[in-house]
């Protein structure tokens, strides 16, 4: 039994200089203020369940009101200040919260130690853009992480891969157009603006995911279970199943932490819309600091009232099969529409582009073949996953006993280096 926890406090410590070594390739500055949050969210949790040990409630819920608003103000400090918000802060201090909320629950059964917590709230294969951790998910798993067996190392290999081609062969490609047309909307048709606009749809979800993927992978490669991020987010058929598939750490995290404890749909139905709405907001907030990011949340907190009130708590209506084609069209276009004020510089642009699009403007043409191509691709997969798989996503790591497996493996790996795109390596998400 010591061996096994001297072992384990080794791996840690390895583990957790990995973590630190990895984030300062990245933000040597931004290291130093990840430390200091870490050790500070570790008193924190500690005086919390202290708090909760000697049952004084009151207290617990005092420390961890404090922890937690000194959290969120220093990330509001870095979002809405001139100085550079160092790499991965919107992520790694919404699971710093999930943290102090977990321990005034008294999720953990035992208090982590400090070198976990660390480990947590640095975790490298996640801390540039998630997927976003629950500590009570995550921790335990740190001193139970699963042994790399034969299942679980394809996996691995197989998300990473698939996470590669999908940054590198598909995001990035894409987002020459995206670019292109973005930076001076004024000179390009509606036309030209409206398949533009498609293909920031499909970048962002191919760089998202694909980082995703990647994260997933390794995490996997390491012992650890992550959930997915994403599932078809595209094949929605209206505004609210969007959201249990797009980001769906993030999704889940604001659930969990501000839905519910806001009191969810529990309290009636215009309290209910209250919460949605505030949650979005939040969420558009936590995206960036722009107008654009709180119109983008305000819209789409709309659009699931606006459904709310057509259907009712319904997440899948329509759910008739004669509509539901229509709907997946209709929903993606709105999420499309709204994808502009995400991606535009100013909400000026943004109106002109959305006014370009809708009065069908002249001007020049430029048809991105690699937007029909890789939407061509998500289609099918779409087509797949609705045909065979329940409408989830269909790819799933193949074994490579099989030679078909190792051949389609090998051709993904010569295919990756072979048309990746290194114009541009940063994840859109990690500069939120």
């Amino acid at each position: 039994m010591i061996q096994n926890v001297k072992k384990n406090n080794a791996q840690n410590i390895i583990l957790l200089l990995a973590c630190y070594a990895f984030y300062g390739f990245f933000d040597l500055r931004g290291l130093v203020i990840l430390i200091a949050l870490s050790v500070f969210t570790y008193l924190g949790g500690k005086n919390i369940n202290e708090s909760l040990v000697s049952g004084d409630d009151k207290r617990a819920g005092m420390y961890c009101a404090m922890f937690i608003t000194t959290q969120i103000g220093v990330l509001c400090f870095f979002k809405y200040s001139a100085a550079p918000l160092p790499v991965g802060m919107s992520f790694y201090l919404l699971m710093a919260v999930s943290f102090l909320v977990d321990c005034k629950k008294g999720c953990f059964r035992d208090f982590p130690s400090v070198a976990e917590v660390l480990i947590f709230i640095s975790f490298f294969p996640t801390i540039l853009s998630g997927p976003i951790l629950k500590a009570h998910e995550f921790i335990p798993q740190i001193s139970s992480r699963q042994k790399i067996s034969k299942e679980r190392f394809t996996r691995g290999i197989w998300l990473t891969v698939i996470g590669l081609f999908m940054k590198l062969c598909m995001a990035d490609r894409l987002g020459v157009a995206v670019d292109k047309v973005y930076e001076t909307p004024l000179v390009f048709s509606g036309m030209t603006l409206f398949i533009t606009s498609v293909g920031y749809s499909l970048q962002l979800f191919f760089d998202f995911a694909g980082y995703s993927n990647m994260a997933i992978g390794v995490a996997t490669l390491l012992g650890f279970d992550i959930p997915a991020n994403f599932n078809l987010p595209y094949m929605s058929t209206n505004p609210s199943a969007f959201w249990t598939r797009w980001h769906i750490s993030l999704s889940s995290w604001l659930r969990e932490y501000v839905y519910i404890p806001l009191g969810g749909n529990r309290k009636g139905k215009n309290r209910t819309y209250i919460n949605i709405m505030i949650v979005m907001i939040i969420s558009g907030l936590w995206h960036g600091s722009t107008i654009n990011f709180l119109v983008w949340g305000i819209l789409h907190g709309l659009g699931q009232l606006l459904h709310r009130l057509i259907f009712g708590n319904k997440k899948d209506a329509p759910a008739s099969k004669a509509w539901r084609i229509p709907s997946m069209i209709l929903n993606f276009l709105f999420i499309d529409l709204l994808w502009i004020p995400f991606r535009a510089r100013t909400l000026s642009d943004t109106l002109i582009i959305i006014k370009r699009i809708v009065t069908f403007a002249e001007g020049a043409s430029y048809y991105y073949v690699y937007t029909f191509i890789f939407g061509i691709i998500l289609l099918i997969v779409q087509f797949i996953g609705a045909r065979y798989n329940d409408g989830n996503d269909p790819i799933k790591p193949l074994s490579f006993d099989k030679m078909y497996a190792r051949v389609i493996f090998l051709v993904l790996i010569i295919a990756t280096a072979m048309f990746a795109y290194f114009g541009n390596g940063a994840f859109i998400y990690s500069q939120f």
